[in-house]
């Protein structure tokens, strides 16, 4: 692996963000029913670039008690989550400076992926991003995979991508990707030679 001829592809949370808790989550555990559905349907049209998240949300909040600004509503969900992994974004702003070219690869929608990039800092260390509402698919479906490589124009196993979770990680690899299960930051700077 070289940056002159690969390309490394990051997943977002459990890699280059890491909470102790995801609002998702803290909701699911309050409403899990309400949830799974929102998620199911909602939330997957947003994230396929089909619906403005937004949109969505006063029904939900609505069912679930809350009142007020669904602005400020989904402002909250995301700062509750503003955990950027320090040693994380260090080590890729280390291949950057190599000669790395560093993309998100990622399943979010289009205002959570603004925020990640604005304020959780993921912009300084990235030259962009295949967050799957500007994909049209999210991972681990085959159509993901096949899309980014027709965007970046290279051989599918010159995308070096990390995951934190195994079913992306695999379906990575059947699409051709050299792919790695992210276990910490240790592993990672190790096998990119850091």
């Amino acid at each position: 692996m070289t940056p002159e001829t690969h390309v490394l592809l990051l997943d977002v949370d459990g890699v280059l963000i890491t909470p102790d808790d995801f609002y998702g989550a803290k909701l699911f555990r309050e409403h899990p029913d309400l949830m799974r559905d929102f998620m199911g349907t909602s939330f997957h049209s947003a994230s396929t670039g089909r619906s403005d998240l937004l949109e969505h949300l006063p029904a939900l909040m609505a069912a679930m008690g809350h009142t007020g600004d669904p602005g400020d509503f989904y402002r909250e969900w995301l700062e509750y989550e503003n955990r950027p992994n320090v040693p994380m974004l260090d080590a890729v702003r280390e291949l950057r400076s190599a000669g790395w070219r560093a993309y998100l690869a990622t399943n979010q929608e289009a205002h959570r992926t603004r925020h990640l990039l604005q304020e959780s800092g993921l912009q300084g260390i990235t030259d962009g991003h295949f967050a799957s509402y500007t994909v049209g698919h999210r991972k681990p479906t085959p159509e993901y995979y096949a899309e980014v490589t027709r965007q970046l124009s290279l051989p599918p196993e010159h995308l070096v991508f990390w995951d934190d979770a195994a079913g992306n990680v695999q379906a990575a690899r059947e699409a051709g990707w050299t792919a790695h299960l992210f276990t910490g930051v240790a592993d990672f700077r190790r096998v990119m030679g850091l």
